[in-house]
């Protein structure tokens, strides 16, 4: 063989080889290529992922936050208009009762109603009933009468310029108040059952008493 011959055989090795190792390279790079994209979109979309998570988190934390701010300010606006509403009813509620024991027939209804709490509530024994100055003893005289056969002695009636309406029972220590001070007495209670029958029946609210 020809030395020019040899020259391109090893030529055309060498080319050969050089065309293998550049296949070789490419495909290698182009794999790593690959793996390098499919982790950069695996990562964009983790990284996507985790801010939709956070602005859904964040939008919900806004969405409660303002829901509580409205609810808060619902409530402070309701709170002030309760107030209110007891304010101006508390008064009423007064003049109400005060009504209630100025006529002859109601006053009989409240008076019997406390001996009746009284009775059940109070130690048999010497009663004392203390009523407002200008209650006559030509109304309270029958319940003497009735309380002095239920007890087995008579109750004293004792006028007691403290008392404007109703009646305060005493019997051994024992106290039932069922005087207009003594029913207004629990203010937050009588309150709260106020605002209780208002939420049951609102357009009540504008009714006069």
């Amino acid at each position: 063989m020809k030395l020019e011959e040899r020259e391109r055989g090893l030529l055309t090795l060498i080319e050969e080889y050089r065309d293998a190792e550049c296949r070789t390279l490419l495909e290698t790079a182009r794999a790593e290529a690959k793996t390098l994209l499919a982790d950069a979109y695996r990562r964009a979309r983790a990284q996507l992922h985790e801010r939709v998570v956070s602005e859904r988190a964040n939008a919900r934390s806004r969405l409660h936050a303002a829901r509580a701010e409205h609810d808060t300010r619902l409530r402070a606006s309701g709170d002030r208009a309760n107030a209110q509403l007891l304010e101006s009813a508390w008064p009423r509620l007064r003049e109400a009762l005060s009504r209630r024991w100025a006529h002859a027939e109601t006053r009989a209804i409240w008076a019997r109603h406390a001996i009746a709490q009284a009775r059940r509530r109070l130690p048999p024994g010497p009663w004392t009933l203390r009523h407002p100055p200008a209650w006559s003893a030509a109304e309270w005289g029958p319940l003497e009468a009735e309380l002095t056969r239920a007890l087995g002695q008579a109750p004293h009636f004792r006028a007691d310029g403290a008392v404007s309406a109703g009646l305060v029972i005493e019997a051994q220590g024992a106290v039932l108040d069922a005087s207009l001070e003594g029913l207004l007495s629990d203010r937050r209670r009588l309150e709260a059952r106020l605002l209780a029958v208002l939420a049951r029946h609102p357009t009540d609210a504008g009714v006069q008493t």
